[in-house]
C-alpha cells in the first residue's frame, strides 16, 4: 500500500469556532431572507389578487439580500485569511 507523503512545514488548518458559527448564522440569514421576501410577496398577492407578480418579486428581493448578507459575513473571513497567508510567508506589507 502506497502512503502519501506529508510535507513536514505544513500545519493542520485549524477551524475556529467562531467560523463555524458565522457560516450557520449565514445559512439561517440566507433561508430567513427566501422565506420573509417570499412570504410577503404571497401575502401581497393574496391581498391585492396579482398571483405571481410579487411573489416573483419577494423572491428576487430575498434572494438579493441572503446575497448581500453572504458578502458581508464572509469578506471578515477572506481578508483575515490573506492577512494569515502574508504572516506566514513573510510578507508584511
Amino acid at each position: 500500500m502506497h502512503k502519501v507523503s506529508e510535507e513536514p512545514d505544513s500545519a493542520p488548518k485549524l477551524v475556529r469556532h467562531k467560523d463555524v458559527i458565522r457560516l450557520v448564522g449565514f445559512g439561517w440569514y440566507f433561508a430567513s431572507s427566501l422565506g420573509v421576501g417570499l412570504g410577503g410577496g404571497i401575502a401581497l398577492d393574496s391581498g391585492l389578487d396579482t398571483e405571481p407578480i410579487f411573489l416573483l418579486v419577494g423572491l428576487l428581493i430575498g434572494t438579493a439580500a441572503g446575497f448581500y448578507g453572504m458578502f458581508k459575513m464572509l469578506m471578515p473571513l477572506y481578508k483575515r485569511d490573506a492577512r494569515d497567508r502574508d504572516v506566514l510567508s513573510g510578507s508584511n506589507e
